[in-house]
């Protein structure tokens, strides 16, 4: 049975989602210029909506597939999103839906965007991070994974407390600020030459990857334990292409 290549995968997934933004687009241009606005119409733009905005969600995971990282992670961000959009669908086409399908949509919903978060500052991330930058993102996902539970425990949970609302809003403040500050901290770090290095990995396949490093020896350590941490076996290793330092 034929396997599908990462970046094939990733790119059914950028057109899946590019499909889906222009026809939410389409279709409420035509229901608001040419046709009545009734329940009907509304469910179906609300369903394409869903559909864009879920596909929106699993897109970190694409990118991690091709970069043949992470893939559990992937893998769940890919579950909880299609598991979130089925219970969304189910809820819009219902006339009444009850509460827990609500309760159970949004739980799903809130873990999906904690994970998507996750996977999103994992893409970005380089073996050359700072140290800083490698704890920061440690703590976002963390604190991500915290939010969400505490978001379904105050929505199972009916919680009225504002107290507790203004602790989660503090918390998802703070979230915010480690996740942006990742990106910005990464600037920070000592540049040194770039090595462009092909990695053989079982079985017989190729990875390329780039490496800034002081020498050659730290750029092959960084390339081998960055692909190792992803449950691959080296087998081989070669410089394809240095580059002088930025």
């Amino acid at each position: 049975m034929a396997l599908i290549k990462p970046r094939a995968g990733k790119r059914i997934l950028l057109l899946a989602v590019v499909a889906a933004l222009s026809a939410t687009a389409l279709l409420a241009i035509g229901i608001l210029l040419l046709g009545d606005f009734g329940e009907r119409e509304g469910r179906i733009l609300a369903t394409t909506a869903l559909l864009a905005a879920y596909g929106l969600l699993a897109l970190p995971a694409g990118f991690l597939f091709d970069q043949r990282r992470l893939r559990g992670l992937a893998a769940t961000v890919l579950v909880l999103t299609a598991t979130g959009f089925a219970f969304a669908v189910a809820a819009v086409w219902m006339s009444s839906p009850p509460d827990e399908l609500g309760n159970t949509l949004a739980t799903i919903t809130a873990f999906a965007v904690a994970c998507t978060q996750t996977a999103a500052l994992a893409v970005r991330r380089r073996v050359q991070d700072p140290k800083a930058v490698r704890r920061l993102f440690v703590a976002s996902t963390a604190l991500a994974l915290f939010l969400a539970a505490m978001f379904a425990a105050a929505i199972r949970g009916e919680i009225e407390s504002s107290v507790y609302f203004r602790i989660l809003a503090a918390f998802a403040v703070l979230d915010v600020l480690m996740v942006a500050l990742q990106p910005i901290l990464a600037l920070t770090r000592p540049v040194g030459a770039a090595y462009r290095l092909r990695v053989f990995v079982e079985p017989e396949d190729v990875i390329e990857t780039t490496v800034e490093a002081p020498d050659l020896a730290s750029a092959a350590a960084k390339a081998i334990r960055t692909i190792e941490r992803g449950g691959r076996e080296i087998t081989g290793l070669e410089l394809a292409k240095k580059h002088g330092a930025g």
